[in-house]
C-alpha cells in the first residue's frame, strides 16, 4: 500500500513539473504552418523578436524521428544494377547512407522504401535524381560530392517532408526557373554551393508558395548575372513570404541592381524591392564593378546604412583601383560617390577615340572627352544622356559655320544635341568665325573659346549669357554696327568681367570696346538741328492729322455748340416774316403718336403757351403740293419739333424732305431752334 501511495505521488509531481513548463508557442505555430507534428525547434526561439521567432524556429528544427532502421547496398561494382537491402528488420522510417562509393545512378528499388526517411550518398558519381520523387516521406537528402549536371524544376514535386537538401560540390550548370519558386512544402535547407552554374534565375531566389526557408545556398559558382527567364513580375496584389537567407557569395556577380535590371528581373518599381525585406542576400565576396549604379542603390540606402549591422552587408569593391577593397556601406555612409562611374562604350554613342564617363554623383553629368585627338569636325552622336560636357580642346576646329548648320539639319537623327550640352570647351583649335545661327541651342551651356583666333563677333552671340562664354581678349577692327557689345558686355564691377573683353584697333591704339564712342566706331552722327526740324514737322503733320479727325467725327457737335455761342453773343432777334411758331414731324401713320398729339402735346402748345403750331396731317390746305407747302410753311416758322420712332427712320419720302428744309432752315437762321 506504501509502494502505490509512493508512486501516485511521483506521479503527481512529474505532472506538476510538466504543468510548470513554458509552453514553446512557436514550435506549434512552426507544426501548424508546415503541417509537421515531427519538428521541433529550442524553446528560447520565443524570446527573439516577434519577426524573427519562426526563421530561429525552423533554422534550428529538428525531426523527432531518430529510431531509423538502416538499409545497406549491395552489388556496388554492377552499377546499373544495385539495390537496396534491409539488414535490419522491419521498421516505419529507415535511413540510407552509402558514403565515398561509386554508384553512377540511384538505387534501381529506390522507390520500394516508402519509409525512407534520411539518404546520404555523398561522394559517389550519381548523375541525376530523376526517381527521388516518389520518396514521399523523405525528410534529409544528401548528395555532395557527385557528378549531377542538371536541375529540373520537378525534381522535388509533391516532396512535402522534405526539409534538408544538400547538393554542394557537383557539377551543376544549368538549373530550371522556377525550382525555389514552385516549391510548396517544408523544404529549409537546400545547398547547391561549389557548383558550376553561369547564371541564377530570379525564380531561384525568390519563394511565393513556401512561406518560410532558412537558407538557399548558391555560393561558390561561377554565376555572373541574374535571369528572368520566364519574365516574372511582381503584381502588386502577390506575394513572396518572410523568404530566409540566399547565399550568393564568392561567384562573379560584378554589375550591382539599378532601376533598369530591377525592372528586368520583374520589379516594376524601385520600391517593390521593399517586399523582400525580411529576406537577406549575402552578396559578399564578389567581382563588383562600384560604378554609377551604386550610386542609385547608395541614395536610396543612405537612411538605412546608420542601422545595418549584418555581416553579409560588408560587400566590398572590386573595382574600379581607387576603390578597391573598400566597403559599400562606408562609401555610402561617408558618401563618397564621385568615384562611382560607368564608362561608356561606342555602342553607348560615345564618339570614336573618345573617352566617355557618366558620373551621376556630380550634376549628373556625363564627360565627353575629346581632346588632342586632331579632329577638324565636330563628333556626330553624343551618348543619350541629359547632362553632357564635351571637351574638345586642342584639336584643329576651323569651320563652325557649316558644321552647327549640318547638324541642325539633321536634328531629327541627332536628337537635341546642342540643347543637351552644358560645358563644351573648343579651346586652343583654329575657330577665326564663331557660327551665326543656332547658338541659342548652347544658352544653357558655358563655351570656353580660348586660345583661338577669333577677330570678329557677330551680334547672334547676344543670346548668350557673356558671364557662360570664356573668349578672353579679342582684338578686332571695331565698327558702328559693333555698338550692341557695350550692351552685351559684362560691366567692370561684374565677377566675369573678364571672361570677355574687346579691344578696338584705333589710330594705331587698342581700346576697350566700352569706351569707344560712335564718331570712333564710324557712326554717322545726324545733324540735331536737321533732327529737331524734322520732329517738329512730324509732330505738326500728326496733330493736323488727329485734329482733322477729331473734327469730321464730330463736326455736328462743334457745329451745334458754336452755333450757341455765336447765337449768345449776338442776341435774339424774330424777324416778322415768321408766321409759325412750331413746325411738327411725325410718322403720320403711327396712331399712338397722332392720339397723344392730339391729346397732350398740342393742347398743351396751342392752349397753355398760346402758340401757333403747324402740323400737316391737320394743317395742310387741299390742292396745293406738298413740298412746296413745306418749304413755304418751314421758311416761315420759329421752332421745328421732329418726334422720331421706328418708323420714322424708314425710307418715307416725306420724311426725309422734312428733315432737309428743317436742316437747312436750321443751319441758315441762328434764330431757329
Amino acid at each position: 500500500m506504501r509502494i502505490i501511495i509512493i508512486f501516485i505521488t511521483f506521479i503527481l509531481k512529474v505532472f506538476i513539473l510538466i504543468q510548470a513548463l513554458p509552453r514553446n508557442q512557436i514550435e506549434e505555430d512552426m507544426q501548424s504552418l508546415f503541417n509537421r507534428s515531427d519538428l521541433r525547434c529550442p524553446v528560447k526561439c520565443n524570446k527573439r523578436p516577434t519577426l524573427f521567432k519562426m526563421s530561429c524556429c525552423i533554422c534550428h528544427s529538428k525531426s523527432d524521428i531518430d529510431n531509423l532502421g538502416p538499409l545497406a547496398i549491395v552489388d556496388k561494382r554492377n552499377h546499373y544494377g544495385s539495390e537496396i537491402v534491409n539488414y535490419g528488420g522491419k521498421h516505419e522510417f529507415y535511413a540510407l547512407n552509402h558514403r565515398h562509393g561509386h554508384l553512377e545512378y540511384m538505387p534501381g528499388n529506390i522507390c520500394s522504401f516508402e519509409g525512407l526517411f534520411m539518404i546520404d550518398l555523398s561522394f559517389n558519381q550519381i548523375k541525376n535524381l530523376d526517381t527521388v520523387s516518389c520518396l514521399k516521406n523523405l525528410d534529409t537528402l544528401m548528395l555532395r560530392g557527385n557528378n549531377i549536371q542538371y536541375m529540373h524544376n520537378n525534381t522535388f514535386v509533391n516532396m512535402r517532408f522534405l526539409r534538408i537538401v544538400d547538393l554542394s560540390m557537383n557539377k551543376i550548370s544549368l538549373m530550371d526557373p522556377g525550382f525555389l519558386f514552385t516549391m510548396n512544402g517544408s523544404l529549409f535547407f537546400l545547398n547547391l554551393s561549389f557548383n558550376e552554374m553561369p547564371t541564377l534565375d530570379i525564380t531561384n531566389a525568390i519563394a511565393t508558395k513556401q512561406e518560410y526557408f532558412c537558407l538557399v545556398d548558391y555560393s561558390h559558382n561561377s554565376i555572373k548575372s541574374l535571369t528572368n527567364d520566364q519574365t516574372w513580375v511582381l503584381k502588386s496584389n502577390s506575394t513572396v513570404g518572410h523568404g530566409g537567407m540566399v547565399h550568393l557569395s564568392n561567384n562573379s556577380l560584378t554589375s550591382f541592381f539599378d532601376v533598369n535590371t530591377l525592372r528586368f528581373l520583374g520589379f516594376e518599381h524601385p520600391l517593390l524591392i521593399g517586399r523582400l525585406m525580411f529576406y537577406g542576400f549575402d552578396l559578399r565576396d564578389n567581382k563588383w564593378n562600384c560604378d554609377c549604379k551604386v550610386f542609385q542603390f547608395a541614395k536610396a540606402a543612405e537612411r538605412l546604412v546608420q542601422v545595418m549591422t549584418r555581416d553579409y552587408f560588408d560587400v566590398k569593391c572590386y573595382s574600379p583601383r581607387t576603390l578597391k577593397d573598400r566597403l559599400v556601406v562606408t562609401i555610402i555612409r561617408d558618401r563618397q560617390y564621385d568615384n562611382l562611374i560607368c564608362n561608356l562604350s561606342f555602342a553607348e554613342k560615345c564618339p570614336p577615340k573618345c573617352r566617355c564617363m557618366y558620373q551621376p554623383a556630380v550634376r549628373n553629368r556625363t564627360l565627353i572627352d575629346c581632346s588632342d585627338l586632331h579632329l577638324m569636325k565636330l563628333p556626330h552622336m553624343l551618348p543619350d544622356y541629359n547632362v553632357l560636357e564635351v571637351d574638345l580642346s586642342y584639336n584643329s576646329l576651323h569651320n563652325l559655320i557649316n558644321q552647327f548648320d549640318h547638324i541642325h539639319m539633321h536634328r531629327r537623327t541627332i536628337k537635341n544635341y546642342f540643347e543637351r550640352i552644358r560645358f563644351l570647351n573648343v579651346s586652343n583649335n583654329h575657330i577665326q568665325i564663331l557660327p551665326r545661327s543656332n547658338l541659342f541651342y548652347l544658352r544653357e551651356a558655358e563655351i570656353d573659346f580660348r586660345g583661338n583666333k577669333i577677330y570678329s563677333l557677330h551680334r547672334s552671340i547676344a543670346v548668350l549669357n557673356p558671364c557662360n562664354i570664356y573668349l578672353d581678349t579679342i582684338e578686332m577692327k571695331c565698327e558702328c554696327e559693333d555698338l550692341w557689345l557695350q550692351q552685351w558686355l559684362p560691366k567692370n564691377d561684374s565677377k566675369c568681367n573678364k571672361n570677355v573683353q574687346v579691344l578696338c584697333e584705333f589710330e594705331k591704339q587698342l581700346i576697350a570696346v566700352q569706351y569707344m564712342t560712335k564718331k570712333n566706331l564710324g557712326c554717322r552722327i545726324p545733324d540735331t538741328n536737321v533732327i529737331w526740324i524734322s520732329a517738329v514737322i512730324v509732330a505738326a503733320f500728326i496733330t493736323v492729322v488727329l485734329l482733322s479727325a477729331f473734327i469730321f467725327s464730330f463736326r455736328f457737335e462743334i457745329f451745334i455748340i458754336g452755333r450757341k455761342f455765336l447765337k449768345h453773343f449776338r442776341g435774339t432777334s424774330y424777324p416778322l416774316t415768321l408766321y409759325y411758331d412750331v413746325y411738327i414731324a411725325c410718322n403720320e401713320e403711327d396712331e399712338k403718336i397722332r392720339l397723344w398729339l392730339t391729346t397732350y402735346l398740342l393742347p398743351t402748345l396751342e392752349g397753355n403757351n398760346m402758340l401757333k403750331v403747324f402740323w400737316p396731317c391737320r394743317d395742310s390746305e387741299i390742292g396745293i403740293p406738298r413740298e412746296e407747302e413745306m418749304i413755304n410753311v418751314m421758311s416761315h416758322t420759329q421752332t421745328f419739333i421732329i418726334i422720331l420712332s421706328e418708323e420714322y427712320k424708314a425710307p418715307i419720302r416725306w420724311n426725309e424732305k422734312e428733315w432737309k428744309h428743317a436742316w437747312h432752315n436750321y443751319t441758315h437762321d441762328l434764330n431757329r431752334k
